[in-house]
C-alpha cells in the first residue's frame, strides 16, 4: 500500500512539473496575435495537466485524469477509458464557457 507522504509528495512533484509545463507553453503562446486562440490553447493545456481523477477502482486515490484516461484505453478498453475522458470533456466545456463569457464581458471601444 502507498503511504499517504509518498503519495503527497508525488502530487506536490506533479504540480510543480505542471507549472513548470505551463510556464513554457505560456512562452511558446505569447506570440500568437489572437487573444482568443492563445486564451483557448492555455486553458486546453491547463485542464489537460490539472484535472484530477479517481485512479483505478480505489475512491481513496487521485491521478491526473489524462493519466487515468491513456492507462484505461492501454489496459482496459475504450468502455472503461470513457470515464476519464468524460470527467475531460466536461472540465473543457467548463473552460470553454469560462472563455466565451470572459470574451462578451470584455469592454469593447466606443465609437
Amino acid at each position: 500500500m502507498i503511504e499517504h507522504w509518498d503519495y503527497l509528495i508525488a502530487w506536490m512533484v506533479y504540480l510543480l512539473a505542471g507549472a513548470g509545463c505551463c510556464l513554457v507553453w505560456w512562452r511558446l503562446t505569447r506570440g500568437l496575435t489572437s487573444k482568443s486562440l492563445r486564451d483557448l490553447l492555455r486553458g486546453v493545456a491547463v485542464v489537460l495537466i490539472f484535472t484530477p481523477w479517481f485512479a483505478g477502482d480505489s475512491d481513496e486515490f487521485l491521478a491526473p485524469a489524462i493519466v487515468v484516461l491513456l492507462f484505461d484505453l492501454l489496459l482496459a478498453g475504450v468502455k472503461n477509458g470513457l470515464q476519464g475522458g468524460l470527467i475531460l470533456l466536461s472540465m473543457l466545456f467548463v473552460m470553454v464557457l469560462f472563455l466565451t463569457v470572459k470574451l462578451l464581458l470584455r469592454k469593447r471601444p466606443v465609437d
